[in-house]
Formats: structure tokens, sequence, C-alpha cells
């Protein structure tokens, strides 16, 4: 499978608030983009849903070099010391276009 590039996907649940932040983050750190998706559920928190368009869970989705995750990694923890909710758990992947997800080969 030589065609294949591996790459790190960041996954992050949280709420919906902190989005503008999060991103800002990613960008500052070279990600070339994200995705976002509207998250329910039941955790350490309690149940989770967007009932009431107040404070809903939202799951981030960021695929990033290997070599940017230590940066992004440090960022992340720096927010939850100030009391952020933060789930992050990152997968390694490999994916057909690594120049998608660099900014420094674009």
């Amino acid at each position: 499978m030589d065609r294949l590039f591996p790459e790190k996907l960041l996954n992050i649940i949280t709420i919906d608030a902190l989005e503008g932040k999060l991103v800002d983050s990613f960008r500052k750190y070279g990600a070339s983009g994200y995705t976002v998706l509207r998250a329910q559920g039941e955790g350490s928190s309690g149940i989770r849903s967007d009932m009431t368009g107040f404070d809903a869970n939202i799951m981030i989705k960021v695929i990033i070099p290997p070599d940017r995750l230590p940066a992004m990694l440090d960022s992340l923890e720096r927010k939850i010391k100030k009391g952020h909710h933060l789930t992050v758990f990152i997968v390694d992947i490999d994916v057909l276009s690594p120049e998608k997800f660099d900014e420094r080969m674009r």
C-alpha cells in the first residue's frame, strides 16, 4: 500500500461554545481544515443532547501530520487545565492525498 500516507485523526468532543477557540488553535498549528459534527450521548457529565440549544455538544475532527500533533495536544491540555471540558482521542489513519492535510505542502 505504498500510495497511502500516515496521518493522525484528532477527535475532540466539547461544547459548541468552544468551537471558535479550537478552530483558531488548529489554524495556529497548521491544520488545513476540520469537520464539526453535532454530538449527543452520555458520559461522565451525564446525558448531553441538543434539545435545549444551550451548550450543545460537538465533535471536531482534524486530520494532521504526525509532527503537528504534539503542539496541538499541548494547546488542548492548556484548555483542559483552565477548566474546559474536552474529550480528546487520536486515531492513526492512512490517507491517499497527504497534501490536503498539511498547510506546508500547499
